[in-house]
């Protein structure tokens, strides 16, 4: 099984969202609550990445899940986000940049509250200037977390890609 049992991996399975979590999409003012999100998706994957534009991110992980995009959907999931330590602006942009259209929700948690509430985040202030999320995929099911993939090194390329997430569903 390629889901990793790190302590906070272990600790996330079964767990739901927080109903106090807010999430941006496309501008401060177009606010989420994630619990709701993905409460109401039979089967989701929720995406965290370390920053919008980097390479990493843009060359390999979001493109890896729009790849797959409709072999997730034969898998049941009905919802792909991708959240980040960034303003909905900058998610906005990149989402477009990307080309995920209506197939991956970008989400941005500006302060990070979101992430480090999951026990997702960590100090990237050496190369990216400040906390941001370890590089995951979470699957959702009916809102509760069922699975976790999470980057041994924070910003690896290789547990959570699209096509291990594939594999465990």
């Amino acid at each position: 099984m390629l889901a990793r049992a790190f302590s906070t991996s272990a600790s996330l399975i079964s767990r739901s969202l927080s109903p106090a979590a807010v999430l941006h999409r496309s501008s401060p003012a177009d606010t989420v609550h994630p619990a709701e999100l993905f409460g109401s998706a039979k089967k989701a994957v929720l995406i965290g990445v370390p920053g919008a534009f980097t390479p990493g991110c843009s060359k390999t992980h979001i493109p890896g899940y729009l790849k797959h995009y409709n072999e997730l959907k034969d898998k049941g999931v009905n919802l792909i986000g991708c959240v980040s330590i960034n303003d909905a602006f900058v998610m906005n942009a990149w989402g477009k940049q990307l080309g995920v259209g209506d197939k991956i929700t970008m989400l941005a948690d500006p302060q990070g509250k979101f992430v480090k509430d999951l026990g997702l985040d960590f100090d990237a202030s050496a190369a990216l200037g400040g906390y941001r999320s370890k590089r995951f995929a979470l699957v959702l099911e009916d809102g509760k977390i069922t699975k976790v993939f999470v980057e041994p090194n924070n910003t690896g390329l290789s547990v959570s890609l699209a096509e291990n997430v594939l594999k465990e569903l």
